[in-house]
């Protein structure tokens, strides 16, 4: 693509994404979404004000036991939690004894990953990716997931379209395009495109197919990361991701490598903060992380190989731990996502350090989100989601999950302060002031939490925002 199509191509992406979702909806789900009828200009009917849930046993998502109360919600925020409750005019659901919980929130993901596939990424249609992030975020909403914090994708337009009640689907938080240096993780561009000669790179060489898809953005020296970081943000990213480290699934990296200098991503950071938001950060092994910590930031995603002394490092600074286990501490040699001898070596030096990391961050009570990274086709996505759940199981209780999954990442939603787009109450409880983002669900989670796995049969009801989107109570 030469450089003046590009340009044109970028200008009409909004354009067209817009079109696509219209036309996938369609209209009577867009008109319905509004509060309008389908087939006329009448307002339908609005969803009651006030909801008051009765016979349910509340997880407030802080403490380790299930606590006889009802709970109250008036507009999009939570009133009162507690036993005997009225409210007049009030919608009553009764629970019929289930576990009323908040909605689950995915602390790591890349929408645009369900766009990565190998025809899309050759030839990169904006109607395709915008279908598919929207159907992996639909994905997400009807497993529980009413919120979820993409770690890079350029999906701003998805969540405006959701936020808007064009689409259903759960709240979005995105740094837009992850920054990265060339040569790092971040740089997808293939073999051909890395050779100034060639013909194809020299059409249009700052650019791989991933940055078409929004999901990277190579930036070298400071002022060229200040640059990106500052786009990002103006764009309407919620805060800011950089790369700082090797990876495993990309190709031209190690994962010993250490990536960006140190001015770089302090860069980076002080962009971030000089926007009322924070800077997270790839890094895997024990130094990139340790340095990381270091230059200040406050999260890190993956942190699977570290030294006990830096994860008490990481604990002392109030640092928080971006952790996914179904990718890193699946059998390297069975890996979906390790295709190559390359990708294999670099997953099994993970697999081989993360049980111990697991360890020190327990021993030294580190923050640690519940995520999973998982990229790939719809199919690729079914099955490799229910791991997350599975594998994590078999090193945290049924209350550590689930205060991951709910309490943990909805702190970490905070953290973008002023750039917070849901600024009016915490995500991942249950309690006075929370937004209304509630699960009714079959069984007791906190005795068995594989019930959240197998979604379609134990969630009965989803709430976001004070609206109910599923019920399947009788």
């Amino acid at each position: 693509m030469k450089p003046h199509t590009h340009r044109r191509t970028r200008n009409i992406q909004i354009t067209v994404i817009s079109a696509v979702l219209t036309c996938f909806l369609g209209w009577g789900a867009i008109a319905q979404a509004h509060g309008y009828a389908a087939t006329s200009g009448e307002k339908k009917p609005e969803q009651p004000k006030v909801t008051l849930f009765k016979n349910v046993q509340v997880f407030n998502g802080s403490d380790d036991k299930l606590i006889d109360a009802d709970v109250v919600v008036e507009g999009n925020l939570i009133k009162q939690v507690g036993p005997d409750l009225r409210a007049e005019g009030a919608t009553v659901i009764d629970g019929g004894g289930r576990t009323l919980m908040p909605g689950l929130i995915e602390s790591h993901t890349h929408l645009v990953g369900g766009a990565y596939t190998a025809d899309v990424l050759i030839r990169p249609y904006w109607d395709e990716i915008a279908v598919k992030m929207l159907v992996r975020a639909q994905d997400y909403f009807e497993m529980g997931f009413t919120t979820v914090r993409d770690a890079a994708s350029w999906c701003l337009g998805i969540k405006a379209a959701i936020d808007q009640g064009v689409a259903v689907g759960p709240r979005i938080l995105s740094p837009g395009a992850g920054l990265t240096q060339t040569g790092g993780h971040g740089d997808l561009r293939l073999p051909y495109q890395n050779n100034p000669y060639c013909s194809p790179a020299s059409e249009n060489p700052e650019h791989s197919n991933l940055n078409f898809l929004g999901a990277m953005r190579r930036a070298d020296g400071v002022p060229e990361v200040r640059r990106a970081a500052r786009a990002n943000l103006a764009a309407g990213a919620h805060f800011i991701k950089a790369l700082g480290g090797g990876g495993i699934f990309s190709f031209l990296d190690p994962i010993e490598s250490l990536q960006y200098s140190d001015e770089e991503l302090k860069a980076a950071a002080e962009e971030a903060s000089n926007c009322g938001t924070y800077a997270t950060i790839h890094a895997h092994l024990d130094k990139a992380v340790s340095r990381a910590i270091d230059l200040g930031f406050k999260m890190i995603e993956h942190a699977t190989v570290m030294s006990e002394e830096t994860a008490k490092k990481m604990a002392d600074n109030d640092v928080i731990w971006g952790m996914q286990a179904s990718l890193f501490l699946a059998d390297p040699a069975t890996n979906p996502a390790a295709s190559s001898p390359v990708q294999r070596h670099k997953a099994q030096v993970v697999y081989d350090g993360m049980k111990q990391t697991i360890k020190y961050a327990k021993k030294y009570k580190v923050k640690t989100l519940w995520g999973t990274d998982i990229i790939g086709s719809r199919e690729a996505f079914f099955e490799l989601f229910p791991t997350e759940w599975e594998i994590r199981n078999e090193y945290y209780t049924p209350f550590e999950q689930l205060q991951q999954v709910t309490k943990n990442n909805g702190e970490a939603i905070a953290m973008s302060g002023v750039k917070n787009p849901y600024p009016e109450g915490p995500l991942g409880v249950i309690e006075e002031g929370a937004y209304a983002d509630i699960l009714l669900v079959e069984g007791n989670p906190l005795q068995d939490i594989l019930i959240l796995r197998d979604y379609k049969e134990n969630i009965d009801l989803i709430m976001k925002d004070g609206k109910v989107y599923k019920n399947t109570l009788k």
